[in-house]
């Protein structure tokens, strides 16, 4: 069965090219960074897209994942039908960092050539703007669709993702039967994510004046030994499992190197404990409880080899420290990889969807991080795709931005991926 031509202009002509760039820079002037000693977070954008989409007679639901931080989800759609499409995507930004750096003003949404500068335009307000735009046009056109839509405007996912785990811990994500998670990909489809397990090393040393180091334990070989330890695991993955054709290469990345690991460091002044966060990303076929291991292990041996190295010090300089240094660790997240058939429906609504809008079939990949899809794949079996407009390599960076026509084409893609999934019929 085919869509008819004359639907599918009905749906395109509701995307309102005007209505995606306002919003989108309306989303990007709140200031959703995590801080809380600095008074922000994601409860401005959360509060704008909740009063835009009750505006839209859309059913409105705000929770509170912890103080500040709410989720908002967004439902349209009873009629009967077996399927329930979601769309997600986050509230929450990454810090500007050194607003020095930047051209334009982060909170800014400045328009220059085609492009939004600003921070979220492309990691996601544009996106999450784009899917919510999509909605409203399907919802305008009055097309009757077997089944509903779930618009899942949530936060924290730039940090340990309580939002899309609330989400699912409320019971929202169990009538969903596939996801679409509104992130940059720059036009492709992604069917796979890498998994993430990431590790905070504590090293206890002991506090000392920098000129008498040897009243003291200085954690800072632990430290070299640690980065050193991290980077030979990543040697030793590439070998064994090489490049993944959707996700590339496993990483074990040092993150955060901090030493004092609280308070301000000085020059005189050997810390007595440092810490160090280790981001890993695992392709298919890492086994998670193996890695965890290996960082375990890593951890015990390193205490052993700086023991050992000062206590031969102790022994040629013929004094004795009484003390010992420790290292541990603790794991933060554990977050595993993601496949999606690219048979599936939601993957073929998609591919369909972005054929219809550019002209040619999409390039299929694999998301180089982690999304709050991983926890509704993982946890809830529900299969993923990720889309969205924005150079992938652009995300965190200063002077972020977005590409306004290919903003406003991926609304045309999430609205019509919409209607291919949830079309009466099953056009599949």
């Amino acid at each position: 069965m085919m869509i008819p031509d004359a639907v599918i202009q009905n749906v395109l002509n509701r995307i309102d090219p005007e209505m995606v760039i306002d919003l989108t820079g309306r989303l990007v002037r709140c200031n959703s960074v995590w801080d809380p000693h600095r008074g922000t977070s994601e409860a401005e954008a959360a509060g704008l897209l909740a009063r835009w989409a009750q505006d839209r007679d859309f059913d409105v639901a705000v929770e509170t994942v912890v103080p500040g931080r709410p989720n908002v989800i967004i439902r349209w759609g009873d009629r009967p039908g077996p399927r329930t499409l979601m769309f997600e995507g986050h509230t929450d930004v990454v810090t500007p960092g050194d607003i020095t750096r930047w051209q334009y003003d982060p909170f800014g949404a400045q328009l220059e050539k085609g492009r939004m500068y600003g921070r979220g335009t492309n990691d996601t307000k544009g996106n999450l703007a784009a899917m919510l735009v999509a909605m409203a046009a399907l919802k305008a056109s009055g097309i009757p669709l077997a089944g509903s839509i779930i618009g899942g405007v949530l936060c924290d996912e730039e940090g340990m993702m309580t939002g899309v785990q609330h989400f699912i811990a409320q019971g929202h994500a169990d009538p969903v039967t596939a996801a679409v998670i509104c992130e940059p990909q720059d036009g492709r489809v992604c069917i796979s994510q890498k998994g993430g397990v990431r590790a905070r090393f504590v090293i206890h040393g002991r506090m000392s004046h920098g000129a008498m180091p040897l009243s003291g334990l200085n954690p800072a070989p632990a430290m070299a030994r640690i980065i050193d330890g991290l980077a030979g695991l990543e040697t030793e993955a590439i070998r064994a499992f090489g490049k993944n054709r959707l996700l590339g290469w496993p990483s074990f990345t040092t993150t955060v190197v901090q030493a004092p690991s609280q308070g301000p460091p000085q020059l005189n002044v050997v810390p007595g404990e440092a810490v160090i966060l280790a981001d890993v990303r695992t392709i298919p076929g890492q086994n998670h409880d193996t890695i965890r291991t290996a960082l375990s292990a890593l951890a015990r041996q390193i205490a052993r080899k700086v023991n050992a190295s000062y206590r031969e010090t102790d022994r040629r300089l013929g004094i004795l420290r009484p003390w010992e240094l420790d290292v541990a660790v603790r794991f933060l997240s554990d977050r595993p990889c993601t496949y999606t058939d690219p048979g599936d429906p939601v993957v073929a609504s998609a591919v369909w969807a972005s054929r219809q809008v550019s002209g040619r079939k999409p390039e299929f990949a694999g998301v180089p991080g982690a999304t709050d899809g991983t926890f509704l794949w993982a946890m809830k079996d529900i299969p993923i795709v990720t889309m969205g407009a924005g150079d992938r390599q652009v995300p965190h960076q200063v002077d972020e931005w977005v590409d306004l026509d290919q903003l406003v084409d991926t609304a045309r893609i999430y609205a019509l991926t919409a209607l291919h999934y949830l079309y009466p019929g099953d056009p599949r």
